[in-house]
């Protein structure tokens, strides 16, 4: 899906609003992703608190670049590979992104509008399809 210019502003705006919170957004998301699929716990390192601070800048990342998301197909297949050696399945980013929408409506309250969440998801499945589809693109180990 291309997102549309505004959807991009939406994304991105309401992306600096949640790195201004107090509270640290990372920490709300891991909460809620172990509470809805705690079997996904082992995927993740101990240091949960610096794995929340490697997806915010991973996230920004995808964020800074959605007007030009084909300028990252080395990071998407970097992201790939390492999820698929961790055990990363295709499924996996489904739950990521229920969890993604609702620690976002958490975090913006009311500002989490119907028009923002379409634009989110979109942003989301975008980054999982390129993630998923260079994870898959692999050779097979022997």
């Amino acid at each position: 899906m291309t997102l549309t210019a505004r959807q991009i502003e939406l994304v991105q705006g309401s992306f600096l609003e949640v790195l201004d919170d107090h509270d640290p957004f990372h920490v709300g998301f891991y909460d809620a992703l172990f509470r809805r699929a705690p079997h996904l716990r082992k995927l993740f390192r101990d240091d949960i608190e610096g794995q929340g601070m490697k997806f915010m800048a991973a996230l920004r990342v995808v964020v800074d670049s959605l007007a030009h998301p084909d300028a990252l197909e080395t990071h998407y297949a970097g992201l790939g590979r390492t999820h698929a050696v961790l055990g990363v399945k295709p499924a996996h980013y489904e739950i990521m992104e229920e969890v993604l929408i609702e620690s976002l409506a958490e975090s913006l309250g009311e500002r989490f509008t119907a028009e923002l969440e379409a634009a989110w998801r979109g942003a989301y499945r975008d980054l999982a399809r390129r993630i998923v589809a260079s994870a898959e693109a692999m050779p097979a180990r022997a």
